[in-house]
């Protein structure tokens, strides 16, 4: 009953609340009025209503306030609130009328974690207008959609110092990137890849939150009853299922992460002396990995996206090609060619 009286109000001052769009899922979207949103770019949409068992809530990306859809009434519509009040708490189940005084919550104080922190200066993907150099970029690399409330905008990577101030002296140029967020299973910041755009040399700089947490992205995403994939690149991991990223060659870090059934999909680079040594080394230690097929002249997950492979196909070549311990051996002296 509670989320239907929520609703009803929700919808009704909608026409009143900018950019307003129902994104399905009792998700919707609109331009923050608490803080106003972007005065920058007025195209900006940051604000979400959003369900919570059986009520809903509001959040803003921008100036992180974070209430229950009550709270956000009252401060919109007073008159609006007081009606509200009454049908919230004047029925009980089923509508029948209920004589418990209502009950109101007050909501603790929240300081700036880091993953706060993050949304305040940055910005997600899926509120931003497709005309963001981000959102471009990410079109570009035919990254889907679905995945764009994993990756952020910073308009100026020296804000990253915000994060954790030993970058303040070592960042010094003010270019845009692409920010992919390294969560852990409880969603805690860890640190966040930030990847170039505009051809900068130096393609991803890895910011560590805490010093202690693996750089792994997409920890948050995974299912550890099932089989991980696993993949050098943050990027390539948002095209496969069940995937984790290890942010370059450094794949020794699975071995902190408590996982079952792993199987490690390096780049296709048979001809890399380096990458060589690496699949050869975790032949040795017993863990699955993919060896590509002649038939893929693709370096990465991405490229052979690109070059107008499916999801659903890529899927089938590495389950088709993954191999382990003696089979493995002896088709990697085959597959080799450095």
């Amino acid at each position: 009953m509670s989320l239907y009286i929520d609703l009803k109000y929700l919808k009704g001052l909608s026409h009143r609340l900018e950019m307003f769009k129902d994104r399905g899922n009792h998700l919707y979207n609109c331009r923050c009025s608490i803080c106003g949103d972007s005065q920058r770019n007025k195209r900006k949409a940051r604000g979400y209503f959003y369900r919570k068992k059986n009520d809903m809530f509001y959040k803003c990306h921008n100036c992180s306030v974070s209430q229950s859809f009550g709270t956000f009434l009252k401060n919109f519509d007073s008159e609006q609130y007081k009606q509200y009040v009454f049908e919230r708490y004047a029925a009980g189940e089923g509508g029948v009328k209920s004589h418990t005084k209502p009950v109101f919550k007050f909501e603790a104080p929240v300081f700036n974690k880091p993953e706060r922190l993050l949304d305040k200066i940055m910005d997600r993907l899926d509120s931003l207008p497709d005309d963001n150099e981000a959102v471009q970029y990410a079109l570009g690399r035919q990254i889907p959609r679905n995945v764009f409330s994993r990756l952020y905008f910073i308009d100026n990577i020296k804000n990253i110092a915000q994060l954790n101030d030993k970058y303040k002296a070592s960042i010094i140029t003010e270019e845009p990137r692409l920010a992919l967020p390294f969560l852990s299973e409880t969603g805690n910041l860890m640190g966040v890849a930030l990847r170039a755009m505009r051809g900068e040399t130096l393609r991803y700089i890895t910011i560590k939150i805490d010093e202690d947490a693996p750089t792994v992205f997409g920890l948050d995403q995974i299912d550890k009853s099932k089989t991980v994939t696993v993949v050098e690149g943050p990027i390539d991991s948002l095209f496969l299922e069940n995937c984790i990223a290890c942010a370059g060659t450094s794949f020794n870090k699975i071995d902190t992460l408590s996982l079952n059934d792993v199987r490690i999909v390096f780049d296709n680079q048979p001809k890399n002396k380096e990458v060589c040594k690496l699949i050869s080394k975790y032949i040795t230690i017993g863990y699955a990995v993919c060896l590509w097929p002649e038939n893929v002249a693709e370096k990465d997950i991405n490229e052979m996206i690109l070059a107008g492979r499916s999801k659903e196909q890529i899927e089938n070549i590495i389950d088709s090609n993954t191999v382990k311990g003696l089979e493995a051996e002896a088709k990697f002296m085959m597959w080799k060619k450095c």
